[in-house]
């Protein structure tokens, strides 16, 4: 495996991360190569100051129009069977698509998307945040000495489920807590007695909340 983090050529085709390739090469910059890349759009090695054998982080990167199709599905899966499911990543673009379609109904839709799956998604604001945020993410599995399997992917997306965000780190702790995942909070707060117990457990930050599914996701 090369020690250059690799960046996939076709990204220059898809129109939200053409301009992703030519940043990261801004420059000459010796740390990425543009390659081809099968399963994946970028992979990361991950330091291992013990000298053994070395590991990746591969990453795939969806918006909103790539969401809820049976490719996007096609490309997690692929994604997740590589190398066991671990040091893997979603880097996805909130972008506004359409003034029907938000980027947070998007991302919904991606958590969905995932099913059984369990992998981190990184969320970005715009192409240009990629490599911070990207690399912010690489330096923080670089710190671990397992391969890195996500616990519960719902925290990623929970703090911006709020008409207000971030939640608060209290409130999502709850929410993960009374729920299995995302599609059983679907399921509770499409309900007035699941709306009365998200009311009960999270006090004032329960309106924001609330507010924000009632018109991102259960109102069409």
């Amino acid at each position: 495996m090369s020690s250059n983090h690799l960046i996939c050529y076709s990204l220059r085709e898809r129109p939200d991360w053409a301009s992703l390739a030519p940043a990261l090469l801004q420059g000459n910059n010796a740390r990425w190569k543009e390659t081809k890349l099968d399963t994946h759009h970028a992979a990361l090695p991950i330091p291992d100051p013990r000298g053994q054998s070395q590991r990746v982080l591969r990453v795939i990167f969806l918006s909103p129009l790539d969401v809820g199709t049976d490719g996007c599905r096609a490309q997690i899966q692929r994604l997740s069977h590589l190398n066991g499911g671990q040091d893997i990543a979603i880097v996805f673009l909130l972008k506004q698509e359409s003034e029907h379609a938000s980027p947070m109904m998007g991302l919904m839709t991606l958590q969905l998307d995932l099913g059984e799956f369990e992998m981190p998604i990184i969320p970005v604001n715009s192409v240009s945040d990629v490599p911070t945020n990207l690399m912010a993410f690489h330096r923080q599995i670089s710190t671990s000495d397992r391969p890195r399997r996500m616990e519960n992917p719902a925290r990623t997306l929970l703090p911006y489920c709020s008409d207000k965000p971030p939640l608060p780190e209290h409130a999502v702790n709850v929410l993960t807590d009374i729920t299995t995942g995302m599609r059983d909070l679907l399921d509770m707060i499409s309900t007035p007695a699941g709306q009365t117990r998200v009311l009960e457990y999270l006090g004032n930050d329960s309106e924001s909340a609330v507010s924000f599914w009632a018109k991102e996701y259960l109102v069409e």
